[in-house]
């Protein structure tokens, strides 16, 4: 099997995002071309954070990522879709929510 680069390329959906100290996250992501795989975002809770907008869950974003020792770190973020109407709607927001748990659980990590 050949190893994957150092540096990818992915666009896919954020389903998780949990809170690593003070000014990182590690995120889940669900890509079509990579599957559901998770990466370090550092220094996105800041609030002068480049990638901090485009690292959202119910969000599509185009990604580089940059293989790590024990988790990969995104480098680069830009959103593709934001899904505005659903998240102006309340009810919409929360099923979708519920999907991207769905997809989480029931999907493995590469």
């Amino acid at each position: 099997m050949a190893a994957r680069p150092r540096v990818y390329r992915a666009e896919g959906v954020i389903l998780r995002r949990r809170n690593l100290g003070e000014a990182d996250s590690i995120l889940t992501v669900f890509s079509g071309s990579e599957g559901k795989f998770e990466a370090i975002a550092r220094g996105v809770r800041k609030a002068r954070s480049r990638m901090r907008g485009h690292l959202e869950p119910l969000t599509r974003s185009r990604v580089l990522v940059a293989q790590g020792r024990n988790l990969d770190v995104f480098t680069q973020a830009e959103t593709v879709d934001a899904y505005r109407r659903l998240r102006e709607d309340l009810d919409a927001s929360a099923e979708a929510l519920y999907c991207l748990e769905l997809v989480d659980r029931f999907t493995e990590e590469r």
